[in-house]
């Protein structure tokens, strides 16, 4: 991603495709951010969702802080944080971008062909909230099954039926 493309990302605002995470006061914990990423993950239709962390909820780039002990941000160890701790595994990218003397910690989550939670069994979901904005909620399983079941990845009419026998079809 190019630094304008991420302002383009800023512009658009919280979405439910794009999370900002501030850490202006405080470093944003590799516990929140993989519940996070789970929860974008599971976004119905998007293809992919967008965690930038460094970038205040009004849009301001306050920057990321270093991540590691080494006083930088290493990316592989930002993604296997991520892939460890979801289940299943998410596999997102992460990226380091400067805009202006601030780094924003951009991570591309790809959706899930499956639902995803974190690697404690937390399911969650983006939607909208009741205040009107993006918010991630606890994802129930009924809309689990009916997420499934809108990508066409769950059909009830191909489970099999217990004492079914192939010439007891009608031949037609």
């Amino acid at each position: 991603m190019t630094p304008d493309e991420l302002q383009a990302l800023i512009d658009g605002g919280e979405t439910l495709v794009v999370e900002f995470k501030s850490e202006e006061r405080a470093e944003f914990p590799d516990g929140e951010l993989a519940k996070t990423a789970a929860c974008l993950a599971n976004n119905r239709g998007a293809e992919t969702s967008w965690l930038l962390i460094g970038v205040e909820d009004d849009g301001r780039v306050s920057g990321a802080r270093p991540r590691h002990k080494s006083g930088r941000t290493d990316l592989a160890l930002v993604q296997a944080a991520i892939a460890n701790k979801t289940r299943p595994p998410v596999y997102a990218r992460a990226q380091l971008i400067d805009m202006g003397g601030a780094e924003v910690l951009t991570i591309e989550v790809p959706a899930g062909r499956q639902p995803t939670s974190t690697a404690d069994g937390l399911f969650q979901h983006r939607v909208t909230g009741s205040d009107g904005k993006p918010a991630c909620v606890p994802f129930q399983y009924h809309e689990m099954q009916a997420q499934q079941a809108d990508l066409q990845r769950l059909d009830y009419s191909a489970q099999p039926v217990q004492g079914a026998k192939l010439d007891a079809l009608d031949p037609l």
